[in-house]
């Protein structure tokens, strides 16, 4: 059995190929070329030494999956069909990839180009099939490859290469073809160059039914929190999440929407963003506050008591108020705010009322109660359970 050792991102993964497939075999190490990988005559000597394990084999995967069980992170590609193998191989590396770094860097669904001279790189966030690969590629060829998918950010900036394989659509219905980026013409980046660090953050809105002339706006930081969010990995898991990738967003100058049609017309605009100086970034939006994660109670003695949804942080930045909860990012009202915040410590429910009388006048017992029905049913507060006698 032989394999290939690569390290996207500086992540040993061990991709272990069991059946005597040459066509995969040989694909697989021209399309991964841009990772140095070590090839491995005899992968079966390695797999229970390594932490992070992809098997392409023919044999069903609970066959693998109880012959090789105490490996840490461990999928497996079905080898019969080679091109499904292949994309289905790409899509492996990165999940192995996001297990690592989950909640120790941001990680974005994005494509990465540097400038080779100054080091500044850009990331171009956008979600799958809207034009990131195709920016890529092209954009590729006149700054440094880094990556196309994943962009693994440090929390001092600095990025973490992941020159992975482009996945290519070349015909409908059938698996995208995975290409080395060097083979494509691109600049492509040494997969341990880790002197890069982000300097803009771009969410690309490609206009495909009509042609449009090239445009640069500059997002409000709830806008491109809400975007973004949706376009990372982790970022719930990650300790104060929410408000890292907010204070990145502000060092970085605030992020941008680029909209445009074909990105070849964009290059003057994406040059001028990396060619930006740390004191020439536009000043970011006054700030935000950020509110972390309250204390949770299982149950208490005290009867019609509330409490936050447990593990949900908020964000206040221009007069918009988003909370953080599970794995999604919403945007509420100021008095759902108001009901959320002030509830850093459970109150009982007459309290709430009490207070939100205070902030915005009488507010009539029924209404209130259907508007605490109604926080509680989009999952902002919780009643706390009454502890059993």
């Amino acid at each position: 059995m032989r394999g290939l050792l690569v390290r996207p991102a500086g992540v040993p993964i061990l991709l272990a190929f069991e059946d005597d497939n040459p066509q995969l075999w040989a694909d697989a190490q021209r399309a991964w070329a841009a990772l140095a990988p070590e090839v491995i005559e005899d992968a079966s000597t390695r797999i229970s030494g390594c932490e992070r394990v992809t098997v392409l084999s023919n044999r069903p995967a609970d066959e693998i999956t109880q012959q090789w069980g105490d490996i840490a992170d461990l999928t497996v590609v079905n080898s019969s069909d080679p091109a499904n193998a292949a994309e289905r191989l790409t899509v492996d590396v990165t999940m192995h990839l996001l297990q690592e770094y989950a909640g120790s860097a941001h990680l974005l669904h994005a494509a990465v180009l540097g400038d080779a001279s100054s080091h500044r790189a850009i990331a171009l966030v956008a979600p799958s099939g809207t034009g990131k690969t195709t920016a890529a590629r092209f954009l590729g060829r006149h700054f440094t490859y880094l990556t196309d998918e994943t962009a693994v950010v440090m929390p001092d900036r600095s990025i973490c290469p992941y020159p992975k394989p482009l996945s290519i659509i070349e015909e409908a219905q059938h698996p995208k073809v995975q290409y080395n980026p060097a083979d494509l013409g691109l600049r492509v980046g040494a997969a341990g160059d880790y002197s890069f660090h982000l300097n803009r953050i771009v969410v690309l809105n490609r206009v495909k039914d009509q042609k449009v002339a090239p445009s640069i706006e500059p997002l409000p930081l709830a806008d491109a929190l809400l975007t973004i969010s949706e376009q990372s990995s982790g970022l719930m898991i990650t300790e104060r999440g929410l408000e890292a990738l907010a204070g990145l967003l502000v060092e970085t100058g605030g992020a941008v929407e680029l909209t445009y049609s074909e990105i070849s017309d964009a290059l003057p605009l994406i040059m001028s963003l990396l060619q930006q100086d740390e004191d020439q970034l536009p000043e970011s939006e006054a700030g935000f506050t950020y509110l972390p994660a309250a204390d949770f109670l299982v149950n208490s003695d005290t009867p019609n008591l509330y409490q936050r949804s447990q593990g949900s942080t908020g964000l206040a930045s221009q007069d918009r108020y988003l909370v953080a909860q599970g794995n999604a990012l919403s945007e509420v009202s100021i008095y759902a705010w108001d009901c959320w915040e002030m509830l850093s410590q459970p109150l009982p429910k007459e309290e709430i009322h009490a207070r939100l009388q205070e902030l915005y006048g009488p507010i009539p017992e029924r209404g209130f109660e259907e508007s605490l029905l109604q926080l509680e049913q989009a999952g902002l507060l919780l009643p706390v359970p009454v502890s059993p006698l």
